[in-house]
C-alpha cells in the first residue's frame, strides 16, 4: 500500500527492538509496504530493525531511506560513556545536566560525495538489502546540492542497481527552491504537511512526481484537542463544520490523516504508532477514504478562516492572504 507509508522515526525511542520489530509487523499484516527510514532514525539503529523485517519479505516490500545526516557514534565506548551518562543523572540530576550527551552528536549537512556513498553503504549493510528503493537526501538545502556533482552520483548509483530512484527529504522552502533549480532532484519531495501549514499546496507538482507528506498530526493536535476541550464555542464550530464530535481525539485524529490523504492523491502519507490498533484504524482511514467532500469544505472553511483552536502557522497565513496553489503541466 504506497498511500500509507510507516514511518519509522520514532523506533527505539521508546519502544526496544523486540517491540518495534513487532509494530512494523503489525503494519505490514494490515497491508502497509511502504517503510520510511533513514541513517539518525533510533540513534543509527532504526536502518536495522526494518532490516529484520525485510528478511524474507524484500520482493514486497518498498524501502525508503536518507542520507546527510549521520547518526551518534554506536561503538562500545560511546554506549558506555551513555550508560555512565544516564547513572549520572539518576545519582546527581544537578550535575549531569551540565554535562554534554554522546547521543546528541548528530552531524547535519553530510552530502560530500565520500559521505554519501559511506552512508548509503551503511544502510545497504543495516537494512540486509543489495538495493535501496527510494534514497532521499535528508535536510538538504539549495546550496547542498548546487554543484551538479550529487545528481551525478545518483545517477550513477541508479545505474548500478544500488538505489532505485531518489530524490530529497526537507523543507518545503528548501524543496521549492531545489525545484527551480534542479528539477532533476526533485521528483521524489518529502515534506511536512498538515492542517497547520498545509504545506502541500505550497509545491509546484508535476506529472509523474512523488509528493510524500508527514506529520499529519505531530504534538500539535494534542495542542489542537486541549483548547477544544476548554473551549466550547469553538468545539462546536468544529462540530457543525465536520458533523463529529470534535472532543472524540480519535475520530477527529481520523478525520485528519483521511484529509492528508484526500489533498496528496498521487503520492504517499506517512504515519507512526507504538499501537498496533492504531495502525489498523490508519490502514482502515487508507482503504475506506473516510472523509466526505462536506467534511473537506468545512475544514477547509476552519482553516481559511483560521478558526482560533487550530492557531495556524504564520507562514500558512501569509500563505492564505497572497497565493494560490499551483501546478506545472507537461
Amino acid at each position: 500500500m504506497l498511500r500509507l507509508g510507516f514511518g519509522c522515526a520514532g523506533l527505539l525511542h521508546g519502544p526496544g527492538p523486540a517491540e518495534s520489530l513487532r509494530l512494523l509487523e503489525a503494519a505490514f499484516d494490515c497491508g502497509i509496504t511502504y517503510f520510511d527510514t533513514a541513517r539518525m532514525y533510533g540513534n543509527g539503529g532504526a536502518e536495522a530493525v526494518l532490516g529484520a523485517l525485510a528478511k524474507g519479505r524484500r520482493d514486497r516490500l518498498i524501502i525508503a531511506t536518507k542520507a546527510g545526516i549521520t547518526p551518534p557514534d554506536r561503538s562500545l565506548g560511546t554506549k558506555a560513556l551513555n550508560r555512565g551518562a544516564r547513572l549520572l543523572n539518576r545519582l546527581s540530576p544537578r550535575l549531569a545536566k551540565h554535562l554534554r550527551s554522546p547521543a546528541a552528536d548528530y552531524r547535519l549537512g553530510m552530502f560530500a560525495l565520500p559521505d554519501l556513498r559511506r552512508s548509503l553503504e551503511k544502510s545497504l549493510k543495516e537494512l540486509k538489502t543489495d538495493y535501496i528503493d527510494i534514497f532521499l537526501l535528508h535536510e538538504c538545502t539549495e546550496t547542498d546540492v548546487s554543484d551538479g556533482e550529487i545528481l551525478g552520483l545518483l545517477d550513477l548509483l541508479v545505474a548500478q542497481g544500488k538505489i532505485r530512484a531518489f530524490g530529497i527529504a526537507t523543507s518545503v522552502d528548501q524543496a521549492a527552491a531545489i525545484a527551480q533549480s534542479c528539477p532533476e532532484l526533485s521528483r521524489i519531495v518529502q515534506v511536512d504537511s498538515n492542517v497547520w501549514n498545509l504545506n502541500i499546496r505550497r509545491l509546484a507538482v508535476r506529472p509523474g512526481d512523488l509528493t510524500i507528506t508527514h506529520s499529519t498530526l505531530t504534538t500539535r493536535f494534542r495542542e489542537l484537542t486541549s483548547r477544544l476541550r476548554s473551549d466550547p464555542r469553538s468545539a462546536s464550530r468544529w462540530k457543525s463544520a465536520l458533523g463529529i464530535d470534535a472532543l472524540d481525539t480519535q475520530a477527529l485524529a481520523r478525520l485528519l490523516l483521511a484529509h492528508a490523504l484526500h489533498l496528496n492523491q498521487h503520492g504517499a502519507v506517512l504515519f507512526s504508532s507504538y499501537n498496533p490498533s492504531n495502525i489498523r484504524t490508519s490502514v482502515n482511514v487508507a482503504k475506506h477514504g473516510v472523509i466526505t467532500a462536506e467534511q473537506i469544505a468545512g475544514l477547509d472553511a476552519l482553516i481559511r478562516d483560521n478558526e482560533p483552536a487550530l492557531r495556524l502557522e504564520e507562514v500558512h497565513r501569509d500563505y492564505l492572504r497572497v497565493a494560490k496553489p499551483h501546478h506545472i503541466s507537461g
